[in-house]
C-alpha cells in the first residue's frame, strides 16, 4: 500500500479510529480510578567475596563477586525467597503474586543488586524490600558455605541500607494515563482501519473502480431518498445534487468518442440492486431535458423494473415486438411527456435467444433512426448472459457500480464479459456515492424564482445567452406525442404523432 492508500483508509474509516481513541482514553481513566495507587521502595545489596591473600587473591575475589551477581539477582525473586518473606511478614499473597511485585536488577560489571518492591502502602513496600534483601542474603550464605552451620562462606551478601519510605506514588498520574490510553487507542484504531481497508474488496473510490474496470469513470451519482422512493428528478428537483450529476454524466457521454457518437447505450451492472434502472430513468430525463428525443427500452426480460418504476403498463412491450405481434411504435409509451419507454412485455422462456436475435438488432436499428438516444436497461452481467448477448448490437455499454457494495472482482469480471463479445465499456457510473461539496450544485445553486414554471412539453434546460437548446431529432416545434397509456397488441386505439 502507498502512503495515499493509507491516508484514504484513515479518511474513509475515521469513525473507527475516533471510536478506538475514545475507548482507549475511557479505559485508561477507568483503570486509573479503579486500580489503587502504587508506591515503590528500593533497597541495595552488596555482593563480596573473601580475599585471604594479596593483590592477586583480591582480584580473583572481585571477579567471583561479579560472576555471582546475575545468579543472586534471580535468587531475589525466586520462590525460596518469596515464601520466606510471606511467612515473616504475614502477607496475603502467594509466592508468584509477590514475585510480580518485586524487581531485582544489577548494572553491568557491578556487584550491587537493587531490589524494589511495589505495594499500595508505602510502609509495606519498604518492609517487603528490606525483608527480601535480608532473606536473599541468608539464602546466599546457606548456599555458599562449605562447612557446617557457622562456617564461613566464600561469597556473602549484605544489606547496604534499609529501603527509604517512598513519599510519592510510582504509578503514572492521570495525565500520563490519559496520554497512554490515547496513544494505545490511536495505534489500535489506525491498525484496524488499515486492516479493514486491506480486506475490503468493495468499490470505495474512483481510482479503485478505474483500476478494476480499466474504463473511465463517467459519473458519480449521490444517494437521493426521493429517487429511492420512485420520485424521479422532475422540474421541481432540477437543482438537486443528483440532477447535476446526471447533467455531468450527459456531458461526459458527449466526449467519450467525438468521432463516433454513441446513441444506443446499454446500461448494465455486475449484479442486481446496483441502481441501473433508476440510472436509466434519470439519464433519459437528463438527455430529454437537453432537447433530445429519447427511448428507454426495458431489456431485462427476467426481472423487469422499468414499467413498475414509472407506473406504466407492461402487458405488451419488447417481447411483443420481437415475437412479431405488433409494431414498435404501437408498444412504445410516453412517460410524463418526457421521453418514450418500451416496456419488457410478457416474460419469455428464452430471454437470451430473443435479445441476441436478428429481430432485436433490427429493432435497435429502427430506434436509432427514430430517436436521438436509445437507453437500454439490461440484466446484470454476472448472473446471466443476456446483457452480453445484446451488447454487440448497441453503440457501447455503461457499467453501473454501487459504492461500497459492488466488489472490485465483480467489476473486473463484468468488464471482461463485455470485452469477450468485443464490446469495450464506454465507462462506469458509481451510484450511491457520497456527496462532495454539500448542498445543491456543491453550494453554487441559483435562487429559486417564485412562480417560475417550465411547461413539461418544452425544453427543461435554461436557455443560455438567448440560444435555444436543440429540438428533438427529426422534429420541429410540434405538439407533444399523443400516445395511449395502455396499448394493445391488436394496435387498436393507436392515435399519435410519430417522429418522421
Amino acid at each position: 500500500m502507498t502512503l495515499q492508500s493509507y491516508l484514504r483508509a484513515i479518511k474513509e474509516r475515521w469513525v473507527l479510529v475516533t471510536l478506538a481513541v475514545v475507548l482507549g482514553v475511557a479505559a485508561a481513566v477507568a483503570v486509573f480510578f479503579v486500580r489503587p495507587v502504587q508506591y515503590t521502595a528500593e533497597t541495595s545489596l552488596y555482593v563480596s567475596a573473601q580475599a585471604t591473600g594479596g593483590t592477586q587473591e583480591a582480584f580473583q575475589a572481585a571477579q567471583l563477586s561479579e560472576q555471582r551477581v546475575s545468579s543472586y539477582t534471580e535468587l531475589a525473586t525466586s520462590p525460596r525467597v518469596t515464601m520466606e518473606t510471606i511467612e515473616r511478614l504475614g502477607l496475603p499473597y502467594r509466592p508468584e503474586q509477590l514475585a510480580q511485585k518485586l524487581t531485582a536488577t544489577s548494572a553491568l560489571n557491578s556487584i550491587i543488586i537493587n531490589v524494589s518492591a511495589t505495594d499500595p502502602s508505602p510502609a509495606q513496600a519498604a518492609r517487603i524490600a528490606d525483608t527480601v534483601g535480608i532473606v536473599t542474603a541468608e539464602a546466599v550464605y546457606d548456599l555458599e558455605r562449605q562447612g557446617g552451620p557457622g562456617s564461613p562462606a566464600p561469597v556473602s551478601v549484605r544489606l547496604v541500607q534499609p529501603a527509604p519510605l517512598p513519599d510519592s506514588p510510582s504509578s503514572p498520574g492521570l495525565p500520563i494515563t490519559i496520554f497512554l490510553g490515547l496513544a494505545a487507542g490511536l495505534v489500535i484504531g489506525l491498525g484496524a482501519a488499515v486492516a479493514r481497508h486491506s480486506l475490503d474488496t468493495s468499490v470505495s473510490s474512483r481510482e479503485a473502480l478505474r483500476l478494476a474496470s480499466e474504463a473511465p469513470n463517467l459519473g458519480d451519482i449521490p444517494y437521493d431518498a426521493r429517487a429511492a422512493a420512485g420520485q424521479f428528478d422532475q422540474s421541481g428537483q432540477r437543482f438537486s445534487a443528483r440532477a447535476e450529476s446526471f447533467r455531468q454524466l450527459r456531458t461526459n457521454l458527449q466526449f467519450v468518442d467525438v468521432d463516433r457518437p454513441r446513441r444506443v447505450l446499454l446500461v448494465t451492472s455486475s449484479v442486481q440492486s446496483e441502481g441501473k434502472t433508476t440510472t436509466v430513468i434519470d439519464l433519459a430525463l437528463a438527455l430529454s431535458a437537453a432537447g433530445h428525443s429519447v427511448l428507454a427500452i426495458d431489456a431485462d426480460l427476467r426481472r423487469p423494473h422499468l414499467a413498475d418504476a414509472t407506473g406504466l403498463e407492461s402487458a405488451v412491450g419488447l417481447t411483443s415486438v420481437l415475437a412479431g405481434r405488433m409494431r414498435m411504435e404501437a408498444a412504445v409509451q410516453t412517460w410524463q411527456r418526457s421521453f418514450d419507454i418500451l416496456p419488457s412485455g410478457p416474460q419469455p422462456p428464452n430471454p437470451s435467444e430473443l435479445l441476441a436475435s436478428r429481430q432485436m438488432r433490427q429493432l435497435l436499428d429502427e430506434a436509432r433512426a427514430r430517436y436521438d438516444f436509445v437507453v437500454v436497461d439490461s440484466p446484470p452481467l454476472l448472473p446471466v448472459t443476456d446483457a452480453a448477448a445484446i451488447a454487440p448490437s448497441t453503440d457501447g455499454a455503461l457499467l453501473v457500480c454501487r459504492f461500497k457494495t459492488t466488489k472490485t472482482w465483480q467489476v473486473a469480471r463484468s468488464a471482461g464479459a463485455l470485452r469477450a463479445v468485443s464490446v469495450e465499456p464506454l465507462g462506469t457510473i458509481l451510484t450511491m456515492a457520497p456527496e462532495s461539496g454539500g448542498g445543491e450544485y456543491g453550494g453554487y445553486s441559483a435562487p429559486a424564482a417564485a412562480g417560475l414554471q417550465v411547461p413539461p412539453d418544452q425544453h427543461r434546460e435554461a436557455v443560455i445567452a438567448g440560444h435555444p437548446s436543440p429540438r428533438p431529432r427529426g422534429s420541429a416545434a410540434v405538439p407533444a406525442h399523443r400516445r395511449p397509456t395502455n396499448p394493445t397488441e391488436d394496435d387498436t386505439e393507436v392515435t399519435r404523432t410519430w417522429p418522421s
